[in-house]
Parts: structure tokens; C-alpha cells; sequence
């Protein structure tokens, strides 16, 4: 049975790097992985931890002797990711927001200019076939990225496949359906960025 390690609260009030490193060295493995229970991101995960310490350190003056160090880091991680997930979902819905109204420009844009170059049913139909001639691998990329809005990391997991692989097939799709709607290119650009 090993002997939990205890925190030198006074080393760490008193800013003494050895204590700091100690203490991080023992809970950063433990609130990385809390993050991503959260988070699902390495990256934000890894900020969130980061960010935790360095609070830490900026009150190190004021730590009291009954203080919980896990609990503190424990607190403050819990309350950065609940605060980076409401980020990302005001930033997803102000996405969605303003492709909506990108949408409806290009769309307004586009029935403008439909009687001259070409009716937009006849378009849609078009590109509808385009995107079910593909294979059936590209296809289903495809449709999860421009569809459904997945990353590629996201894809990759549900496909159960790596993110190159899905790189590759998304590239190969956007050749083939840019190759198939060329005659429609100017008018698909105004509409929509679906082969960008």
C-alpha cells in the first residue's frame, strides 16, 4: 500500500518552485483526464489544466493551512470546462446563425439570377445526383462533413477510420463533384459553399 503524498501548503504559499512542481506532478494527470470527460479536446484539455495551476499560483499567497489542493484544482477545472463548453456552444450557435443568413442571401442572390443561367430545381437535381453517383466511401464523408456539420476527428471516430483517410476521401469527392457540376461552378458559388 503506498502512502499518499501530502501537499506542503506552506512551501507553495511561499512560492517554492520544488512544492509547485510536486503538486502539479501530482494532479495534472488526474484533471487532464477529467477535462476530456468534459471537453473530448486535448488541446483545450491541456489549456484548462494549465490555467488551473496558474490560479493556483496567483492565490499561493493567501492559501490557507485547511485548504484541499485537489479540491481547489478539482473546482476550478470543473468551472473552466463548464465555461469553455458554454463558449463553444454560443460560438456554434452563432455559427449556425450566420449561415442561415449566408444561406438565405446566397439563395436570394441565386433565384435572382435563376431565369438567365439556370433554374435552381434544375441545379438542385443536378448536384443530388452528382453527390449519390459517388462511391459509396466518398459519399458518406462527404454528407458528414457538409451535411451534418462534422470535423473530420469526428468522422474519423464514427467511421472508425483515421482523420487522413478521411482527408483523402473528402478531397477525392470534392474533385469528382467539382468535375461533374463544372458547367454549374459560378452559379453553385453564389449559392452555397458546398465545394470549397
Amino acid at each position: 500500500m503506498t502512502k499518499k503524498k501530502t501537499v506542503d501548503l506552506v512551501a507553495v504559499r511561499n512560492g517554492e518552485k520544488q512544492a509547485f512542481d510536486s503538486v502539479y506532478y501530482e494532479f495534472s494527470d488526474m484533471l487532464y483526464h477529467l477535462c476530456l470527460q468534459y471537453v473530448n479536446d486535448n488541446s483545450a484539455a491541456e489549456e484548462i489544466v494549465q490555467d488551473a495551476f496558474v490560479k493556483l499560483w496567483e492565490v499561493r499567497g493567501g492559501v490557507r493551512d485547511d485548504l484541499s489542493v485537489r479540491n481547489y484544482l478539482y473546482t476550478i477545472t470543473k468551472n473552466n470546462c463548464l465555461m469553455h463548453l458554454r463558449k463553444e456552444q454560443t460560438i456554434n450557435r452563432n455559427i449556425k446563425e450566420l449561415k442561415y443568413i449566408e444561406m438565405q442571401f446566397n439563395y436570394e442572390a441565386m433565384t435572382a439570377m435563376a431565369d438567365d443561367i439556370v433554374q435552381f430545381d434544375e441545379l438542385k437535381e443536378r448536384m443530388d445526383e452528382a453527390i449519390e453517383a459517388l462511391p459509396a466511401k466518398l459519399k458518406d464523408v462527404f454528407l458528414l462533413s457538409r451535411v451534418e456539420e462534422l470535423k473530420y476527428r469526428e468522422i474519423a471516430e464514427q467511421l472508425d477510420i483515421s482523420i487522413k483517410t478521411v482527408e483523402a476521401r473528402m478531397s477525392k469527392a470534392l474533385i469528382i463533384l467539382r468535375k461533374e457540376l463544372k458547367d454549374y461552378l459560378p452559379i453553385i458559388y453564389l449559392m452555397t459553399s458546398l465545394l470549397s
